[in-house]
């Protein structure tokens, strides 16, 4: 968790990007909960991130800062692996697997809303012109 957590902390990676590679590391033999730290520290502690708390506030707040996502995301990582030890489920195994967890009619249904909520939404952008806001 420790390499994870250095490892993160100052590479730029933001939240849509690190998921993935989590995902695969644990593929790969990774602890869940060594993920999860770099999940929570990589997106949080990125150089541009650590450069702009210091300027804008000081070095004693970075510290503050880099210490408690430091301190927050190893005891999240910590117990997600104990809920993995005590439920004795492999992660490697539930990667992949979250479309079964709903039932097709639910996921057609859900579909079928998110589709006409996007027609809705076009249909109604286009009865106003660009740059032009709706009338309330």
């Amino acid at each position: 968790m420790l390499v994870m957590l250095a490892a993160g902390m100052p590479m730029y990676v933001c939240a849509t990007s690190s998921t993935p590679i989590a995902a695969a590391l644990i593929l790969k033999g990774l602890n869940p909960g060594a993920a999860l730290v770099f999940l929570l520290a990589g997106p949080a502690t990125n150089a541009a991130t650590m450069n702009i708390v210091k300027t804008i506030f000081n070095t004693r707040a970075l510290v503050i800062y880099l210490s408690m996502i430091a301190v927050c995301s190893l005891t999240m990582g910590f117990l997600l692996d104990r809920i993995y030890v005590l439920s004795g489920t492999q992660a490697g195994a539930t990667i992949g697997r979250a479309a079964e967890i709903i039932p097709y009619p639910v996921q057609l249904a859900g579909a079928l809303i998110l589709t006409l909520l996007m027609a809705w939404n076009g249909i109604s952008g286009m009865k106003h012109s660009p740059g032009q806001a709706p009338a309330s």
